[in-house]
């Protein structure tokens, strides 16, 4: 059975783009190794991860991930049995969003820039509303 995680964490220093490449290119070997496939974001100092394979080799390699000393304040947001793979052409995909104009991208929430506005109210949210406001939460602390 498959397995997917996803985690945020905070990098534990600035990372410049030669750290970055080298971060993909080491998680892309480990990653195919474990039959690990998945999304990296990096956004703000956070990185946002989802990992997906076998359980045990998923976990191998959150474990690895937690104890790097790249990552800080790993929290593990969800994981769960899931029948197809949702990444499965990436061993990591990739998608640095500070180097990214937002506001050319179709579809993308500014929430994480301003927050949610007074007339959505906490006690309807979507699951993806909700994971946003935990995510926002994270970020500010």
């Amino acid at each position: 059975m498959l397995h997917q995680l996803f985690y945020v964490s905070v990098e534990t220093h600035p990372l410049n783009d030669q750290d970055v490449e080298e971060l993909l290119k080491k998680s892309r070997e480990k990653n195919a190794e474990l039959g690990i496939t998945g999304i990296l974001i990096y956004y703000k100092r956070h990185f946002l991860q989802i990992l997906e394979g076998e359980k045990d080799n998923v976990f191998k390699l959150f474990f690895t991930i937690k104890s790097d000393q790249r990552h800080a304040s790993v929290i593990l947001i969800w994981d769960q049995p899931v029948e197809k793979r949702s990444f499965k052409d990436w061993t990591m995909a990739f998608l640095n969003l500070n180097k990214v104009d937002k506001s050319e991208l179709a579809g993308f929430s500014e929430f994480l820039e301003k927050g949610f506005t007074t007339e959505i109210t906490q006690e309807h949210l979507t699951m993806a509303e909700k994971l946003m406001v935990k995510f926002e939460n994270y970020l500010s602390h």
